[in-house]
């Protein structure tokens, strides 16, 4: 029979252990129930994670999110299919594209639907500054299938900014200043809607 292993309470020094996503959302749930006097601590850590947006880390994850298609794959998806249908090559660069950019529209959905205007404002700027770096230095073979969509993405994203905060003459000039200094092909555009 095989020994058993007696576990007993560690002494020392507190570990850190490699949790998952769901495990450490499991601790803090419980350190919320055992502590309630944490409570606000709690909600001013997360805001603080959350809320911390740099615009070059979101800027990369974009470039690096649309350059990362390959026409290979879209080569491969489309064409005769199996069960008798054909799929167009365009069509599925399409979706692979929006399979690509979708989480960051969800992103900035959120940001706006929790009331983070500033961290909204912030990661759209990165949005921007990612797709303006594709538009300008894409190395992939599929940007051949995505020449339009940078314009296309930063024209519906600053557009559904606008209707979203048509008051904030603040945000309105640092979008444009922002514009100016790092997508300066789309700032007089920008101004002129």
């Amino acid at each position: 029979m095989g020994k058993t292993t007696k576990r007993t309470k560690s002494t020392g020094t507190a570990k850190s252990y490699p949790l998952s996503g769901a495990q450490a959302l499991q601790v803090l749930s419980m350190l919320r129930q055992n502590h309630p006097e944490l409570e606000s601590e709690i909600s001013q850590l997360s805001s603080g994670v959350f809320n911390d947006v740099s615009i070059e880390d979101v800027a990369q994850e974009v470039y690096y999110a649309l350059n990362s298609l390959e026409a290979h794959d879209c080569w491969e998806a489309s064409g005769r299919q199996w069960d008798g249908g054909y799929r167009d090559e365009y069509e599925v660069a399409d979706e692979m594209v929006m399979e690509a950019f979708s989480p960051f529209l969800s992103q900035i959905n959120t940001f706006h639907a929790i009331g983070e205007f500033a961290s909204e404002l912030t990661y759209i700027e990165g949005v921007l500054k990612g797709l303006y770096q594709f538009q300008k230095e894409a190395t992939t073979d599929f940007s051949d299938y995505t020449e339009d969509y940078p314009d296309s993405f930063a024209t519906d994203i600053l557009s559904d900014w606008r209707h979203r905060h048509p008051d904030d003459s603040s945000g309105l000039e640092t979008l444009h200043s922002f514009l100016s200094e790092q997508c300066p092909d789309w700032a007089d555009a920008f101004i002129a809607k």
